[in-house]
């Protein structure tokens, strides 16, 4: 799968940390009965916890510009680009792009425990 370079002290800090409302990321959650449940989210862990649920919906072009302009991180937002082309299917994409969000979270996450 598409593996990520660690990343420096500052992405781990933005990525860590939460957004205002202006750089906010919506998402949904498709519920059985209730339809689209839509998600407010403040952060890149909030975006993981959407994405590792069932059902999530996400506008990828929106990930993608959101990870590159607010998280600064040009090369996970490449990654979801990359990831959003090659899956077939929306339940693939969503795969790929799960895992390498995934992949960043646990690397900073580690970086900054390591750091602390």
């Amino acid at each position: 799968m598409m593996k990520l370079s660690k990343p420096s002290k500052e992405l781990a800090e933005r990525i860590l940390a939460e957004v205002g409302y202006d750089n906010r990321l919506i998402g949904f959650r498709l519920h059985e009965r209730l339809g689209a449940i839509p998600l407010t989210m403040y952060s890149f862990e909030e975006v993981v916890r959407l994405l590792n649920s069932p059902n999530p919906r996400l506008d990828f072009n929106r990930l993608e510009e959101w990870v590159r302009k607010i998280m600064g991180d040009e090369e996970l937002a490449g990654k979801i680009r990359e990831a959003a082309e090659k899956g077939e299917s929306d339940q693939e994409r969503t795969r790929r792009i799960r895992y390498v969000m995934n992949e960043r979270l646990s690397q900073c996450k580690t970086f900054s425990s390591v750091k602390s």
